[in-house]
């Protein structure tokens, strides 16, 4: 009974541990994506031409650097053979998928927070029509519900080809679901109001988007942990 108890309880040294590898190696490729979504923030509101320059370029920073992240923290690691070592370690397939979930959700929610608020400052500060807010909140969520589902797949599968399935499809349903966002009367009709808009459409598609990120976290952590091997 000891035993079994003691395999339930994480290994929480050897996750930091891995969490904090994780970290170090995307320290450098997190400054250039925020550096490039803070430019792209710089020109939105100088201009027509550069505001819809400047939209592209936020989102492709977003996108960009949840995808990356990935790659080099998971799909790298079975590539580059560095998998062999972690699993030399006295680390259980359940601390594994704890320090990947840990390590991949903070990588990427943090500078994905600081530019999501970074962008209502802009828009509310700035001759920017601040009915963008709303809109501008659903898409950068969408996004980060697209970055869940590539990491769920990428933790269930292990494969890069499934990755890069994923990744594709989903960057090709992007702009279908920007342009219902925005044709929506009750979302994107209000873009251009002098003032901030939040209708119940906005709250429903809010927290169908939130409900995502969470049975995917969740559902994808709980059955990747009761794995018995790595592989």
């Amino acid at each position: 009974m000891n035993s079994i108890a003691n395999r339930a309880v994480l290994n929480m040294p050897v996750i930091k541990q891995l969490v904090y590898k994780d970290w170090y190696l995307n320290r450098k490729l997190l400054a250039v994506y925020v550096g490039g979504g803070i430019f792209s923030l710089s020109i939105i509101s100088l201009g027509e031409w550069q505001f819809f320059m400047g939209a592209i370029m936020f989102i492709t920073m977003l996108v960009a650097m949840g995808n990356h992240q990935l790659s080099v923290t998971m799909i790298n690691e079975r590539k580059e053979q560095t998998l062999a070592f972690v699993m030399s370690l006295p680390v259980s397939p359940a601390d594994y998928a704890m320090a990947k979930f840990l390590s991949n959700m903070v990588l990427f929610f943090v500078p994905w927070s600081l530019l999501v608020l970074a962008t209502t400052i802009v828009i509310l500060l700035t001759p920017l029509p601040d009915g963008l807010v709303a809109f501008t909140l659903l898409v950068c969520v969408l996004i980060a519900v697209n970055h869940c589902i590539c990491w769920a797949v990428t933790m269930a599968t292990e494969t890069e080809g499934s990755f890069l399935l994923v990744m594709i499809g989903l960057n090709c349903l992007l702009n279908p679901a920007l342009y219902l966002l925005a044709r929506s009367p009750n979302i994107g009709g209000h873009n251009l109001n002098g003032d901030v808009v939040w209708t119940t459409t906005a709250t429903l598609v809010l927290l169908c988007e939130i409900l995502a990120i969470v049975l995917l976290l969740v559902g994808t952590l709980y059955f990747r942990s009761r794995k018995k091997v790595f592989y």
